[in-house]
Formats: structure tokens, sequence, C-alpha cells
């Protein structure tokens, strides 16, 4: 099936590994115009050599300005702006008892960036192609979670822009929220790892009860998630916008 999406020029934020590098990839294969853009400069420029992308950027979203600054570059680089995935780094574990002074860390790190993304890419995109807006998020915007008290607060924020902006960016701009389950990725690793360390258990036995929460009973592939948020950002989906499309396997017990 035609994507849509040859010739497309997308930048994809926090895209030098994990679940981020595979949007990029999946785009690529698509034919579109891919900017990588990561806190490392090295990095990125490894990952865009490796997927095949047009162009490398490295910032660090928590610092404010540099979204735009990300934005700004790659249209210039780009010559325009049709596709654009905000992805964010995440908060510290725990409850929001747990937390008390990471605030100000999770607000800069989650919402704030997101939100200065997309103001900044909102001019640019659907000028001469329909746009996308795609917000990558986390189970939190959709169940409440004691082990990502913060990323709820601050995801859930995320998730009501990007609502708004479908309102305020229809009809030339489809703007969803994608929400990501537990896949086998470095990110995963590293959050098992911290919260392991501050129960004091293993990262094994955290690994096994994420795991035991799927009902697909495995965790899912970079390359799942990476297909569902190209569908998005295609021709085929243009008549979903203002949605929260989970990609889980099920582990989210909701309706």
């Amino acid at each position: 099936m035609d994507l849509g999406l040859e010739g497309a020029r997308a930048l994809v934020l926090g895209s030098s590994s994990g679940l981020g590098r595979a949007v990029a990839a999946a785009l690529v294969a698509e034919s579109a115009h891919v900017l990588v853009a990561g806190r490392d400069a090295d990095r990125a420029e490894a990952a865009a050599a490796d997927v095949g992308a047009r162009l490398a950027l490295a910032g660090d979203l928590s610092v404010p300005g540099e979204g735009r600054r990300l934005v700004d570059e790659a249209v210039t680089g780009l010559g325009g702006l049709d596709v654009c995935v905000v992805n964010t780094p995440g908060g510290r574990p725990g409850g929001i008892l747990d937390t008390d002074g990471a605030d100000e860390a999770a607000y800069q790190a989650m919402l704030r960036p997101a939100l200065e993304v997309a103001r900044a890419a909102a001019p640019h995109l659907g000028r001469s192609r329909p746009g996308r807006l795609l917000f990558l998020t986390a189970r939190s915007v959709v169940e409440a979670t004691r082990e990502l008290a913060l990323s709820g607060v601050m995801r859930s924020g995320v998730a009501a822009a990007a609502r708004s902006l479908a309102l305020e960016l229809a009809p030339r701009t489809l703007v969803n929220v994608v929400v990501t389950g537990q896949f086998d990725t470095p990110a995963l690793s590293r959050f098992e790892q911290a919260r392991a360390a501050s129960e004091g258990r293993s990262p094994d036995e955290v690994r096994r009860e994420h795991v035991s929460g799927i009902p697909l009973a495995r965790l899912g592939t970079a390359e799942e998630f990476a297909h569902v948020v190209v569908f998005l950002c295609s021709a085929r989906a243009s008549f979903v916008t203002g949605s929260v499309v989970r990609v889980d396997g099920g582990a989210v017990r909701g309706f």
C-alpha cells in the first residue's frame, strides 16, 4: 500500500535511538525526507547515516528555545515541514509523594518543550501538503500509575494541548497522540534499572512484572510501534485527528 509519504519533509525529535529512531527509519522507508534529532550530535549523525535520513541535528529539548531552533533548522534544511513527531524524554519514576522537588524538571522535560515545538512547527505544517503533528506520550495519559505519577501530570497536559491543536490546525494539519506501551528499548531498560534500584529489587524482576501485565505476553518491538506512527503520518489516516491511539499490546485495561 502506498502511504503517500514520498517527498514528505519530516522532523522526528528524540530519534537517535529507540522508538524515535524506528519511526525515522520507517518514514525513510516510505521515501520521506527525514531529519533525525537527538541530544548527542555524534549519536544523531550515526543514526541518520544508519537509517538513511537526510539530516541530523543535536539539541536538548529541556533547554528553552532549543525546540524552536530545531524546528527552524529543520525547515531550512528540508525546505519546509510536513510532518513533526514530538518525542520527549520521561520523568523520574515514582508517585507524587516520592518525587517532591522534581516538578520543574518534569515540566521542562515533557510539557514545556512539546508546547514550544508545536507552536514553532504549526505555521509551517499544512502549507504545501496536508500536515501531520504527532505527540508520543506514555501509558500514564490514559491510566493512573504510581510509578509514573509526574509523567501522568505532564503528558496529560501534552494530550490536552494536542486535542486543542487538532481543532486549531484543522483542516490542513491533523494532530494525534500515540500512547506507548512497553517496548524492548534502551529507555525501558534504564527505567527498569532506576525503578529496581529505588525499590530494592532486580531489573529482571521489574521486567517480568512488566511483561506479566501485557495480554500479548511480550514486550513490543520498536518497529511495531513505528508502523502505527507512520500510518498516522500518512495520507491513509486522512480522517484521524484529535485521537489518542494506544500501542501497548492490550496492557491498558480501561476503555
